[in-house]
């Protein structure tokens, strides 16, 4: 059977997309094998956003994810709300998922409290017994620009202007820390002796 997968504002890592209008798109590359368990797993920041950039605060953000599923004329609804620690202004969305095995229909709704605009990125789906790493290329050089490990965690890389990497660094639950950097120089040469 063949499920209709219905994807509203999604994107895969690559771009930060705001809670606004609807998308429909159909993905036909992509498909969940009913019954099975998934993990949809994303990032969330609110534009009101009133506590600290890196904050262990247990207020959590708005905006959320909902998966709805359409079985035999049923509709089954799945909140995803952000919890845990605020890391550079950013809270994350874990939730696991089963597909129901009659599905017709799949929706994941990015949905944002009226009056306020939240912000999705990074949202990746994958099977439960699985891991999932992620890279992010600049469209322009073709340079690896972060690296998303199995918790969705960044790795970023910085580049000189003649394209030498010269700064890592890792998000952890307390921050991003700087966790390597490179200078370098040319020396200069006299010509007149």
């Amino acid at each position: 059977m063949k499920i209709k997968i219905i994807i509203i504002l999604f994107v895969f890592v690559s771009s930060t997309i705001q809670a606004q209008t609807s998308l429909n798109c159909s993905q036909d590359s992509f498909s969940l094998v009913p019954g099975q368990q998934y993990i949809l797993n994303g990032w969330v920041q609110d534009s009101n956003n009133q506590i600290g950039v890196n904050s262990q605060n247990a207020l959590n953000f708005e905006g959320h994810i909902v998966i709805t599923t359409l079985v035999d004329s049923e509709t089954m609804e799945v909140p995803c709300y952000p919890s845990g620690a605020i890391i550079d202004g950013w809270q994350a969305i874990t939730q696991k998922f089963t597909v129901p095995e009659d599905i017709s229909t799949l929706e994941i709704k990015l949905v944002s409290k009226s009056g306020s605009t939240s912000y999705f990125d990074d949202i990746r789906i994958f099977p439960f017994n699985g891991n999932m790493k992620s890279f992010v290329y600049d469209p322009t050089t073709q340079r690896l620009m972060a690296e998303l490990d199995e918790n969705n965690y960044a790795t970023f890389y910085e580049y000189d202007k003649e394209g030498g990497l010269i700064r890592v660094k890792k998000e952890t639950e307390q921050g991003v820390y700087t966790i390597q950097e490179t200078r370098s120089g040319n020396q200069k040469i006299d010509v007149d002796n």
